[in-house]
């Protein structure tokens, strides 16, 4: 088998290039040069590196010039509810179209900070817990601000109240009243001591009042709204 091997230019020693640098100006009839061979090959290799360290603060620069207009891109974006109707505690997407990484998204009501869930690639879930005036800012990783406004309503963070009770023979009445979402009559619902759940008696949405059969141990009454917020009531029977 043959085996090739990777030539390499011969080097010379300095002292006999300078020796034949020499010889050559004898032969020439020219008066032998002053500067030292070592001296020009020094010389000659620092103008190497200067050229190369030129050549590499060029390229940074022309790098820089040519990212120069991306330092300047402001990110665009949407916001979007994702309920429908009066669905309470509304939720909103936020969308951002661009290119360039996203550094942060924050939310605020009132100068309060509102949670921000990351979704999917650019797209980010907002749930205020509370109604206001909604301050939604994107920011970009070359330090560009977008801000939006949002006016937040239908947040529904408070139980269903009583407004007064009052009882005959027969039944327990409670009047009920909630200004945010509306009372889920239809799951309102009492249980005993024994577990046992009771039902009300029953309901008239118009007034807002709910009858229970007189009991006859404590009940735990639980009276939800349509945001799931929950009025747990015990009556105690005396």
């Amino acid at each position: 088998m043959m085996r090739f091997k990777k030539s390499t230019e011969p080097q010379l020693d300095l002292d006999d290039a300078s020796k034949i640098l020499e010889n050559i100006f004898a032969a020439n009839q020219v008066e032998p040069n002053t500067i030292p061979l070592d001296v020009l090959t020094a010389y000659s290799n620092y103008r190497k590196e200067r050229f190369s360290l030129q050549r590499t603060v060029l390229v940074v620069v022309m790098v820089l010039f040519l990212l120069l207009p991306f330092l300047f891109i402001a990110p665009s974006f949407t916001i979007q509810s994702e309920t429908q109707g009066f669905e309470a505690n509304p939720v909103y997407q936020v969308e951002v179209d661009t290119f360039i990484p996203v550094q942060r998204v924050t939310a605020t009501i009132d100068g309060h900070n509102v949670p921000v869930y990351e979704v999917a690639a650019h797209v980010y879930s907002i749930e205020p817990p509370v109604n206001g005036h909604m301050t939604v800012s994107v920011t970009l990783i070359n330090h560009q601000t977008v801000t939006h406004f949002i006016d937040v309503e239908n947040v529904d963070s408070e139980a269903p109240l009583v407004v007064s009770n009052n009882m005959d023979e027969e039944n327990v009445y409670l009047y009920l009243s909630d200004t945010g979402s509306g009372i889920k009559y239809e799951e309102i619902k009492a249980v005993n001591l024994s577990g046992q759940e009771i039902l009300p008696v029953s309901y008239d949405t118009s007034t807002g009042c709910v009858a229970f059969a007189y009991p006859q141990e404590t009940l735990n009454i639980y009276i939800p709204d349509n945001a799931d917020n929950t009025l747990h009531l015990i009556l105690t029977v005396k």
